[in-house]
């Protein structure tokens, strides 16, 4: 019997055995990159489908045949081209497929069906889903679109030809388009605002597309200034430093007038800083201070606050990095001239000057000042605990909106607060930094699933704001990022502004931000360094930290 139940056991493993090694199994390709709507690389196999049609994203001869023949023009012909790429490019690139005969599948849908009802697809050279085609082009006729030349900046109309020779170009929404003084009218929307002793600034990612070191940003020009203006003391927090001459010629004239300069920064316990350029600044200030020797190296001094003359404040989200100093990066600061502020930041200096970093630090007694009839309150990470003393009590009263734009969301108790809002009928929306949104960590597929309505940026700079306006009451500036990190680990600063009118004012500036991202990306998440974000393949940075730039990344190819 024993010898039986042996045998038994033996050929079910043999079975199995046979099952794993001999039946054949589906083999899945990654989509690396699309062609066309029909036309796929998969794990560099080339893949076509050929009883399909579309539109070619040049000017060609083959779009000529087809648009003599569906009666439209040829640069319409070419728009529907580059739309149905891109619409096939979102829907496929990365993708895990199986081929199914002349179609690819993925998670049991039909790619090939999906591009039948697209509004795209032609076959025997005509439209297959016509009402869709005819909407298309609809859309097309009624100037909603324009062409972006990436190498120089420029966009045009789609009846100039100039069109024809564009080697780098991108079809986008014209509201979507970048503004440039050269081309087109420079936005009406306001980046600037004076509230008595308050000033408020704000740099938009949508309007530069390369970084400079010209100091050429108002929040450049607005330090730049509050240093040449300082007689005695400047005390600089800064996260690290990027060359910007401007600001390095103006911090030598004032060490030459006799101001007493002081700075904090960063250092990991390999003493190095994020930006190379930090070490120009430290021999250039001689009275320094960092945290690499503390016992949480590996904890960062995040802080970018500067005071002057123990009576003026500079915090915000900017670091002193070019890419943020030229306002290629979205940042908010703040600019108050208050000494009972300047006096709180300067308590805060001083700890770490005298080497109390991170959670070595003390709780400060005051932190709610008047200022021109505002109320403000400062905190400090991580002594502080701002995200639960702070930030999640805001989200939880909140009863008309809350908008965030920032550079990183990952904190879990901040998450499940948006979505209890968003669930109890209050407006919320946050635009997230393209690469963050594919950190491991993001939160922005929960809040998605939550019904939140998150964008992720699609320009070549950053979203770096780390902000927060709700009810048109309160206003949250400073350097935190909503993380746990951001709330225990770091040396970070943030300001709550109990005012209206800086309320309503950083309103409209994120609102102007959300109609410039177009809403297909509420969905999707546009790569930092592609075609997806516009202006990141011609901007002579590494926006993704892949350690390839431009044309070398294979999503700009």
């Amino acid at each position: 019997m024993l010898k039986k139940n042996l045998n038994i056991i033996l050929v079910t493993l043999l079975f199995f055995v046979l099952i794993i090694f001999f039946i054949p199994r589906d083999k899945f390709y990654v989509v690396e990159n699309v062609l066309s709507p029909t036309s796929f690389q998969l794990d560099k196999l080339d893949f076509v489908i050929d009883d399909l049609e579309s539109f070619d994203d040049k000017f060609t001869l083959h779009n000529a045949e087809l648009a003599k023949k569906l009666n439209i023009s040829e640069t319409e012909a070419f728009i529907l081209g580059n739309l149905s790429k891109y619409w096939a490019s979102n829907l496929m690139k990365g993708r895990k497929v199986l081929i199914n005969n002349n179609d690819l599948i993925f998670y049991k849908y039909s790619y090939g069906i999906k591009y039948l009802y697209s509004g795209y697809c032609l076959k025997d050279s005509k439209p297959y889903f016509k009402s869709g085609f005819d909407k298309k082009l609809a859309d097309i006729r009624r100037s909603k679109f324009t062409v972006l030349d990436l190498e120089t900046e420029t966009y045009y109309n789609l009846n100039e030809l100039k069109i024809r020779e564009l080697k780098d170009f991108i079809v986008i929404k014209k509201y979507q388009a970048p503004e440039k003084k050269s081309v087109t009218p420079k936005s009406n929307i306001k980046t600037f605002l004076e509230n008595g002793d308050i000033k408020i600034y704000f740099t938009d990612l949508t309007t530069k597309l390369k970084a400079d070191r010209e100091c050429s940003s108002d929040i450049c020009k607005e330090i730049l200034t509050n240093i040449d203006n300082a007689t005695k003391t400047i005390d600089m927090a800064i996260y690290g430093y990027s060359k910007t001459k401007a600001i390095e010629n103006a911090l030598q004239n004032a060490i030459k007038r006799g101001v007493k300069i002081r700075l904090i920064y960063d250092l990991d316990s390999q003493g190095k800083n994020i930006y190379p350029d930090t070490n120009k600044l430290i021999s250039l200030i001689a009275d320094n201070k960092n945290d690499g020797h503390s016992a949480e190296a590996q904890n960062i001094m995040h802080n970018k606050f500067y005071i002057f003359d123990d009576k003026t404040l500079i915090t915000g989200s900017a670091n002193l990095s070019h890419t943020d100093m030229s306002g290629f990066n979205s940042n908010s600061i703040i600019v108050i001239n208050s000494a009972e502020i300047a006096k709180i930041y300067k308590k805060e200096f001083e700890q770490m000057y005298l080497g109390n970093f991170h959670n070595s630090k003390t709780i400060q007694a005051k932190n709610k000042i008047k200022v021109s009839d505002k109320e403000l309150e400062v905190y400090f990470s991580p002594q502080d605990k701002t995200i639960t003393n702070v930030v999640l009590p805001l989200i939880k009263n909140a009863k008309s909106y809350i908008y965030i734009p920032t550079f990183v969301l990952t904190e879990k108790r901040v998450t499940e607060e948006l979505i209890k809002a968003k669930q109890r009928g209050v407006d919320v929306r946050i635009i997230i930094d393209a690469l963050n949104a594919s950190i491991k960590h993001s939160k922005h597929k929960e809040l998605r699933a939550g019904k939140v309505l998150v964008k992720t940026e699609n320009y070549a700079g950053k979203m770096h704001s780390k902000s927060m306006i709700v009810d048109d009451k309160y206003t949250i500036i400073g350097s935190m990022n909503f993380s746990y990190s951001g709330e225990n680990r770091n040396d970070e600063n943030l300001i709550v502004i109990k005012d209206s009118k800086t309320a309503r004012f950083y309103k409209d500036f994120f609102l102007y931000q959300w109609n410039k991202i177009d809403d297909k990306w509420l969905k999707l998440n546009a790569r930092a360094e592609g075609k997806d974000s516009i202006g990141s393949c011609y901007d002579g940075i590494d926006n993704n930290y892949d350690g390839l730039i431009d044309n070398k990344d294979s999503a700009c190819k």
